[in-house]
């Protein structure tokens, strides 16, 4: 596997920070809190650089709530600053790094690779064969909450083959491990325990309690921009087992998107 030669001081760079601030911008709801951080824009931008110049960054705790659409689901929302923080290491290391590492069957929340993408790609696969054959069989599975279950130590152990900047796989390390703060369930159990308490129906108390919990070292952070490329690559490896060393012709790996 080649190594990356992407040196952490790409990230000390202002303008990249503020790039990712505009677009962290477009894409934040809370406006309140967006107005709040305006007020002292420059100061907080020169703090993420100079956190990140002087190595001290630590990332925040997350704001962590309930949605209910389609299905219950947990959703652990960064800070503007963590979100910055987290679309600048996403932009400038991990995307240039991994994404070349990808099949192009491996669909999920890529540019030009989702949902359309997969559709289509499944559309392909069963006229093709439909061509040759009066029945086809298809094998669909699913990895039961995958996002939860994502051990670090593997997931920390795959990046580290790849990234030889200590500086970044200390950054990255840092986030990952993110989930593994006590609040965290915390947070889950009391936000649970609430809705709970609500008039509901036999079935949605009972999905209620199966929202998981993070075990420790396991599971990224449902909400954050590198959770979703770092959940994309976890089972690189095996997308290019399936399709390369198995020959399998014709598969598709989606991933839901999680929200950001």
């Amino acid at each position: 596997m080649k190594k990356s030669y992407l040196k952490y001081d790409i990230l000390v760079d202002y303008e990249k920070i503020y790039d990712c601030y505009k677009k962290v911008m477009k894409n934040t709801e809370h406006k309140e809190k967006l107005t709040k951080y305006n007020l002292f824009l420059s100061s907080n931008l020169i703090e993420i650089y100079n956190d990140l110049k002087e190595k001290h960054y630590t990332h925040g705790k997350y704001n962590i709530f309930l949605i209910k659409d389609p299905k219950y689901r947990i959703i652990m929302s960064e800070n503007l600053k963590d979100k910055i923080v987290n679309l600048l290491i996403s932009e400038y290391i991990l995307k240039p790094t991994l994404e070349k590492r990808l099949i192009d069957e491996n669909c999920a929340t890529r540019k030009g690779m989702g949902s359309k993408h997969a559709f289509n790609l499944c559309k392909r696969y069963i006229l093709k064969l439909k061509r040759k054959h009066k029945e086809i069989y298809v094998l669909k599975f699913d990895i039961k909450k995958y996002f939860y279950n994502i051990d670090h130590d593997v997931l920390i152990e795959k990046l580290a083959k790849i990234f030889k900047d200590e500086d970044i796989m200390r950054l990255l390390r840092n986030i990952i491990y993110s989930s593994n703060m006590s609040y965290v369930n915390k947070e889950i159990d009391d936000i649970i325990n609430r809705e709970l308490k609500k008039d509901l129906s036999t079935y949605h108390k009972t999905e209620l309690k199966r929202v998981p919990r993070y075990n420790y070292h396991k599971g990224l952070a449902i909400g954050n921009v590198t959770s979703q490329i770092l959940a994309i690559y976890y089972l690189n490896r095996i997308d290019h087992l399936i399709k390369e060393k198995l020959s399998c012709k014709h598969y598709i790996r989606y991933m839901d998107g999680a929200t950001v």
